[in-house]
């Protein structure tokens, strides 16, 4: 049994990409097909062997050009499927192949009910007698079982996501081959390895919604808005059956795709399959398109078909000369043939988080072999030429172990792509989303943090931010609304931008706002970008009405925090009546950073070289003490804010006064401080080390890491350390001038 099985998948992996006209594809498929013919008769199953031979007659029809409907191949291979999984769990199989036989142009004298085998594109399901597929009994999953479901779970899961893309595609171009054939793939992918698993709900819907997609391939309808529709709901409930497979894993559940009910859907896509077909266009016309058929040539044969009702237009045509039959075939079947890409392995993403921590470590041990004084004062030429080598191949090593955890934002940016539809229809606005640098690498576990943020982005940009049509209308603009998402590499850093052609903010509004809730005082003297990074605020909204998708502001406190949780900054630019663009800046990686080591007394800080803007050492006369704000330096004809990181980390430096001392400006979110300090010593790449759970809340920290000499040095956390000044600033407002503010970790609430 477990040859037919092994032969049987063999055979319907070659003929995904099988062509009527690849003669020696189907030298291959008469190959496994003689083979399987000889081992489906050692296990004596009549209904597997009529099978094995009409479809050897059928492929034989197929080569001398006397059939051309690869279809009929494709369902008897899942019919061959069905009948190995009931023999296997020990059942009769009582459905009748008479059907597909048929279809084949295989005679048997077998009679009895007709199974409905698989669909053909167009058919009328009513006129044939449906037998519901076995059920598959519940059943204890061995370790290989889980490993193979966990596998089609994510594999389905991205396909499921990439046809959601897609299908937004050919909404706006209906007609675009190339966008049928890449919903109808990852459909046709599922239907396989479901039925190969004995996932009979998820095969039958899969399957169902194939043959919808196949008959648009055939040129049987033309898409539109109620198909899309029905795929979508299609997509819907298999996503939901997915995510019942990958629970039940976990909770080692035997009923593994729940109990969903999937006739109401499959009916769904049936009756809109035969709507479609009602009202389809002529196959005619993509003959025309493509050159292949004149104006009058179709006139005749369809003035010709209205005495010939039974007769398609196509074998009309033929038959009159007016094209040739591969064009036809040509323009009713798509090619399957997928192109060539780079053979890839599957990891599991503990053993690559390993394997990165490894590298990491190699990193430092090498780092810290190569600092070790006595190697330092070996004379030998040699000896440091295989050091420098070494450090090569190191640094190699860990470029490439990083460049494995990065992984395309365009997964982040095509869940976009079903969000801008749904919510363009929920609000009764024309939206269309244009993206650019999906291709964009970034650490995957930023990539799992940034979906949230982008959805509050996205949604505000459509809610609040563009217009109704009428609105826009009347502003002169295009009925349509833009949103653009772009990405970008820039400085060492990734740029996320989400761009609005709407109404923009209303900086009124916001200070209106502001002063209401008392988050500003009167008369406060604040640039657009300030005023616009008030809309952070927990709970801050300028919408006059509540919707259910909300107005721009409502969470956008979200927002701020899952970007700060990924050290990194959220600047917003805006104008009234043009749109909004929010630009979000990221580090390409939370394994490893660019740092600026810096010595204050005896410790070794690291400031993110993304948060520096320049270095210097001030003039006695760049020093000031101002009332209510403390110590302040002038950098470029500014006055910020100094913060000394002796008295705020409690340690000994060197430089009492600035003047001695080097200042390092630093932004956080458009606000600049400077940072007084005793020594930068260098730049490097800083591999991240957690600080445990005791310190990892520690404000004005964001890390550690291990130096070249085996000491370590903490990363600090700008957002945390302005914190920590302000609170310093505070205490002595109050009177206690040289108290210092408590370091701690922060509760949960903070």
């Amino acid at each position: 049994m477990e040859q037919v099985k092994a032969e049987i998948e063999q055979l319907a992996l070659r003929v995904v990409t099988l062509d009527p006209g690849d003669i020696p594809a189907m030298g291959e498929v008469l190959n496994i097909l003689s083979s399987l013919k000889q081992h489906a008769e050692s296990i004596n199953n009549l209904a597997l062997i009529e099978l094995v031979n009409g479809l050897k007659e059928y492929t034989e029809k197929l080569i001398l050009d006397q059939e051309s409907d690869i279809a009929p191949v494709e369902d008897a291979i899942t019919l061959m499927q069905e009948i190995c999984r009931t023999v296997e769990h020990g059942e009769e199989y009582t459905g009748n192949t008479q059907a597909l036989l048929a279809r084949l142009g295989y005679e048997t004298d077998t009679d009895g009910p007709t199974v409905q085998a698989q669909t053909p594109p167009g058919r009328n399901v009513s006129k044939e007698v449906e037998k519901p597929a076995p059920q598959v009994p519940e059943r204890e999953l061995s370790e290989e079982d889980v490993q193979i479901l966990t596998d089609f779970v994510a594999e389905s899961m991205e396909n499921l996501e990439s046809i959601e893309v897609s299908l937004v595609d050919l909404e706006e171009d209906p007609t675009n081959q190339e966008t049928i054939n890449a919903i109808f793939r990852p459909f046709h992918t599922i239907k396989g390895v479901s039925g190969f698993l004995s996932l009979n709900k998820i095969n039958r819907l899969s399957h169902s919604t194939e043959n919808l997609l196949d008959s648009a391939r055939q040129g049987e309808f033309k898409i539109n808005d109620a198909i899309v529709d029905t795929v979508l709901s299609s997509v819907d409930a298999l996503k939901q059956m997915v995510t019942n497979v990958e629970n039940a894993l976990s909770s080692n559940d035997p009923n593994i795709e729940g109990d969903i009910d999937i006739a109401p859907i499959i009916e769904k896509v049936e009756a809109a399959k035969q709507v479609a077909i009602d009202g389809n266009v002529p196959l005619g016309e993509r003959l025309i398109e493509k050159g292949a058929l004149k104006d009058d040539d179709l006139e005749k044969g369809l003035e010709k078909q209205k005495t010939e009702p039974g007769k398609k237009i196509g074998a009309i045509l033929i038959e009159d000369k007016a094209t040739e039959s591969k064009e036809v075939i040509s323009a009713l079947r798509d090619q399957k043939r997928t192109g060539l890409t780079d053979l890839q392995v599957k990891v599991d993403i503990k053993k690559l988080d390993n394997l990165i921590d490894l590298t990491g470590e190699l990193v430092i041990s090498q780092s810290m072999l190569r600092q070790n004084t006595h190697i330092q004062s070996i004379n030998d030429q040699q000896l440091h030429q295989n050091f420098s080598q070494l450090n090569q191949i190191v640094s190699s090593l860990q470029k490439t172990t990083m460049s494995m955890r990065m992984v395309p934002i365009k997964s982040t940016f095509q869940k976009m792509v079903r969000l801008v539809r749904d919510l363009a229809r929920s609000t009764g606005k024309k939206v269309s989303l244009e993206m650019s640098g999906e291709e964009t690498e970034i650490d995957r576990n930023v990539v799992d943090e940034l979906y949230e943020p982008m959805v509050h982005m996205i949604r505000n940009a459509i809610d609040h931010g563009l217009e109704t049509p009428d609105e826009r209308k009347t502003a002169g603009k295009s009925e349509k609304g833009a949103v653009q998402l772009r990405a970008y590499h820039k400085g060492g850093n990734i740029v996320i931008e989400i761009e609005d052609d709407g109404k923009g903010l209303n900086k009124e509004r916001i200070l209106e706002k502001a002063l209401a809730s008392k988050l500003i005082e009167k008369d406060a003297a604040m640039t657009d970008s300030e005023i616009f990074q008030l809309i952070f605020h927990p709970g801050f909204s300028t919408a006059q009405k509540i919707t259910d998708v909300s107005g721009r502001g409502v969470g956008m406190d979200v927002v701020k925090k899952g970007i700060e949780k990924l050290h990194g900054r959220v600047d917003i630019q805006s104008q009234e009546g043009k749109g909004t663009t929010v630009v979000i800046s990221l580090p390409l990686t939370l394994a490893i950073i660019e740092g600026m080591l810096i010595r204050v007394g005896s410790e070794r800080y690291i400031v993110p070289t993304m948060a520096i803007l320049e270095s210097f050492r001030p003039k006695k006369e760049d020093y000031f003490t101002v009332k209510g704000k403390g110590e302040m330096v002038m950098a470029r004809g500014n006055l910020i804010q100094m913060i000394r990181l002796d008295r705020l980390f409690k340690v000994d430096g060197d430089a009492v006064d600035p003047w001695d001392g080097l200042v390092v400006v630093v932004e956080n979110k458009e606000e600049q401080r400077g940072l007084l300090l005793d020594e930068l010593l260098g730049q490097e790449e800083i591999v991240i080390k957690s600080l445990g759970e005791a310190l990892k809340r520690t404000k004005g920290l964001a890390g550690g890491a291990i130096l070249g000499d085996g000491r370590v040095g903490l990363i600090l956390d700008i957002a945390g350390l302005f914190d920590l000044a302000d609170k310093q600033t505070l205490t002595e407002k109050d009177g206690k001038a040289n108290a210092e503010p408590e370091l701690r970790p922060k509760s949960e609430d903070q």
